[in-house]
């Protein structure tokens, strides 16, 4: 007879794994975020729910090499060469973005928050976006259009922006910048920051050049770097994301000039720690609050409408300022729209300071389960729409023998 909760980490570990397959085969199929329903999973074997799964030792410890994980692939995902060669319009969506998510969620916020630093935190946590409608992007073959390239290279300006905030507030809201060395833990972050960049891009390319260095290994020096920068971070007095953020920035061109290697860090993340971080983000729900709790339906209203606000005044003020089309400015904010990983990231971190109660992350989850569902379908309209308009631009073009009035949406070079 299993006593429940399950105490045998090994059928734990069992539990899960075939929890987190059935999810990802069922959710495939219905053309839904994975995340979506791992958290609901974790929120109906936890703690929170029918107390089948406890949160600890398992989910903890692979949640939290998750947590690192996901931010450590942020900084990997992002295209350096993109936002390079396209500055002006990656930084100019970025900051208008991050100021406009971070205004309205502030506001919210501070109805909600208990004070100004619970407040900023949500701000931070909102004013991020994840990618999920990017798969829908390059299938259409529209990733070089100048609008997807700014909304991609916004990515890096958003993500940044709202892990230093969150590093801001954690540092002012704990008391730890008072007196001369206040804001110690910072200085040493941007000093660690600037050796990062300096050491790892040209020592990671030459590892991994070398003839005797096998995959593995290389695989290991990875890991070995992401974990060193994350409790560098730590020890330092800030927070472990922030170095696994480094650590992706820093191998961002050495592993993409290693496509199997890249796959194979991929794999390890998407398979075994992710999963388990958002696992373990779903047990600190309380099934009775998110069904019964109205104050966590009407925050996740509120916040809801100031994101969608943000985003989309953000992409028609970008795009009015560079000359983009009305469809391509619905799929900046379409896409810019989904908050996943990075938002749970900064709101898991702030519930564990105590700056934010279950209530408001259980809004965010709301607005994530939200925006998950809605910004790729009409990333996926959208596109079509752009997609249909170049053709017909292509064919009228053709037929003018390249004399046509009508300018097609540049690609970025």
């Amino acid at each position: 007879m299993i006593e429940l909760p399950i105490s045998d980490p090994m059928l734990q570990l069992t539990v899960l794994a075939v929890g987190v397959l059935l999810v990802h085969l069922l959710f495939q199929r219905l053309s839904i975020p994975a995340l979506v329903g791992l958290l609901v999973i974790g929120m109906l074997v936890g703690p929170g729910g029918y107390e089948l799964v406890p949160s600890e030792p398992v989910v903890g410890l692979l949640g939290t090499v998750g947590l690192v994980y996901i931010m450590f692939l942020a900084g990997i995902e992002i295209d350096l060469e993109v936002v390079r060669h396209h500055k002006a319009e990656a930084i100019g969506f970025g900051l208008t973005t991050f100021i406009l998510s971070m205004v309205s969620a502030v506001g919210v916020g501070l109805v909600f928050a208990d004070g100004w630093a619970g407040a900023l935190l949500i701000g931070a946590a909102l004013s991020s976006h994840t990618l999920l409608g990017y798969p829908i992007i390059k299938r259409q073959k529209l990733m070089h259009h100048r609008p997807i390239v700014a909304t991609i290279g916004g990515t890096l300006l958003t993500d940044t922006l709202a892990l230093v905030m969150l590093v801001l507030v954690l540092q002012s809201a704990g008391g730890d910048t008072k007196g001369p060395d206040g804001y110690l833990p910072l200085v040493l972050l941007v000093a660690l920051v600037a050796v990062g960049l300096l050491v790892l891009p040209r020592s990671s390319r030459w590892f991994f050049e070398r003839p005797w260095a096998h995959r593995a290994d290389k695989a290991l020096a990875v890991l070995a770097v992401l974990f060193v920068l994350s409790m560098a971070a730590e020890l330092i007095g800030t927070k472990n994301i922030l170095g696994a953020f480094l650590a992706g920035l820093c191998l961002n061109r050495s592993l993409k000039s290693q496509p199997p290697l890249l796959e194979h860090v991929r794999f390890a993340g998407q398979v075994l720690f992710i999963p388990f971080f958002f696992l373990s983000t779903g047990m600190r729900l309380e099934l009775d609050v998110l069904l019964g709790g109205s104050e966590a339906w009407l925050e996740a209203a509120m916040l809801l409408l100031a994101i969608v606000f943000a985003k989309f005044a953000a992409a028609w003020a970008t795009g009015w300022w560079f000359g983009y089309r009305p469809t391509a400015r619905i799929v900046m904010a379409s896409l810019a729209l989904p908050q996943a990983a990075a938002t749970l990231a900064v709101a898991v971190t702030a519930l564990q300071a105590e700056l934010i109660d279950a209530t408001t992350v259980d809004a965010i989850i709301i607005v994530i389960f939200v925006t998950c569902l809605v910004g790729p379908m009409i990333t996926r309209f959208a596109g079509r729409r752009i997609a249909k308009d170049a053709e017909a631009e292509a064919d009228v073009k053709d037929k003018q023998g390249g004399d046509s009035q009508v300018e097609p949406e540049e690609p970025a070079r």
